[in-house]
């Protein structure tokens, strides 16, 4: 969450000025014997990436890395090992109160460009179960992280190969996404099957970003890098749908609940962006809407979880961090049910929204906090 990015995309401190929830609860990271977030550009494979989500039966899942020494002897039978272990949390929503570790150890990984290639991820999924990328094998999990579904991934001899996962917020099929020979690759998957259900050779400036059900969602540069398009189709047919123009080359999009596409993002110069963001539901397109969100979707309401920045003039001369916050926004009322407590923008490691859009949970470099979202009570004061 850097403080240049916020500044760009959001300005919603004015408009929301509200005291800051509590939260329900909150842990020490060191009591959980958490690594310390503590990257350095020096020794970026000490920096656990920390990643927090919400599987859909409502359990906060927190992935990461771990460092820890190797005390065997290396010999030609037994090679050096990373020193690294990639780990995943199952955590209570109501306590906090640690429900399941889970341990891979990470291999193929000891620099640092093989673990940007090739680094350890994971995911839950719609249909149940999760999907992950272990060790270089694509894997589908089952709810208590036995492998049902497993195969190694393509490695084409070039040299970067960077694999990325989407998962859906409905549906059963996911997408893999790496590169061959400079341009991208996109498989989509059927969860239960584990088959391929469609193979796309994309552009070297278009993606896809998302996916809900059985539609895709895609980005490109037609033009110009500064104006991007996006577009969408339904799997296995052949054409795509133009959703429209967006000037900007940092607006993005995403699928929420119900299948409607939200597009967030600014135009202007700095200091004089302006946000926006606007929703596109089948042929209908709305009206641009105040300040640009990057947001997280819950899965199964129009309650998103935003960022928020505000810098201060003091803090801007002496050239500190922005002071940054969560807040619990719903879409269909335009209304702010929830704020919480503000950070420094270099504390905040990442915060996720429940399936139901009734809590928030907030990873900073010290701990972890969840908070209560009054949906009912907050819709109506507001």
């Amino acid at each position: 969450m850097k403080c240049t990015m916020f500044l760009l995309l959001f300005s919603l401190s004015s408009l929301f000025a509200s005291a800051a929830d509590k939260p329900a609860w909150t842990i020490d990271n060191k009591k959980m014997n958490l690594p310390q977030k503590t990257y350095s550009y020096k020794e970026p494979m000490d920096d656990p990436d920390y990643k927090v989500q919400f599987t859909p039966d409502d359990k906060i899942l927190i992935s990461f890395f771990e460092s820890r020494p190797q005390t065997e002897l290396v010999t030609k039978n037994k090679p050096e090992k990373s020193g690294r272990i990639f780990v995943v949390l199952l955590l209570s929503r109501e306590t906090g109160e640690l429900i399941r570790r889970v341990e891979w150890p990470v291999l193929g990984e000891s620099t640092p460009s093989q673990q940007t290639r090739y680094g350890s991820r994971i995911s839950p999924l719609h249909s149940g179960g999760y999907v992950g990328i272990f060790n270089k094998r694509l894997q589908v999990l089952d709810s208590s992280f036995n492998v049902l579904h497993d195969k190694p991934l393509e490695t084409p001899q070039i040299n970067v190969v960077l694999f990325n996962l989407i998962a859906p917020l409905r549906g059963q099929y996911f997408v893999v996404r790496f590169a061959e020979n400079d341009s991208p690759i996109i498989e989509i998957i059927d969860s239960k099957t584990f088959k391929t259900v469609e193979r796309l050779n994309m552009k070297t400036q278009d993606s896809i970003v998302d996916i809900w059900e059985d539609r895709l969602l895609a980005t490109g540069f037609p033009n110009s890098i500064y104006e991007r398009r996006f577009f969408d189709k339904k799997i296995g047919a052949t054409q795509w749908n133009d959703l429209g123009l967006v000037h900007g080359r940092l607006a993005r999009a995403i699928y929420i609940y119900n299948g409607t596409i939200i597009v967030a993002g600014y135009s202007g110069q700095a200091p004089n962006t302006k946000g926006f963001w606007f929703a596109i539901e089948g042929e209908k397109r709305s009206d641009l809407i105040f300040s640009g969100l990057v947001f997280k979707p819950s899965r199964n309401t129009s309650i998103v979880a935003a960022g928020d920045s505000y810098l201060s003039a003091i803090r801007s001369v002496f050239d500190h961090d922005s002071k940054d916050w969560i807040r619990a926004y719903d879409l269909s009322t335009q209304q702010a049910l929830l704020t919480t407590k503000r950070y420094s923008s270099s504390n905040i490691v990442d915060y996720a929204i429940s399936p139901n859009g009734d809590s928030i949970v907030l990873m900073t470099k010290k701990k972890i906090e969840l908070y209560n979202v009054s949906i009912t009570q907050k819709g109506k004061n507001k």
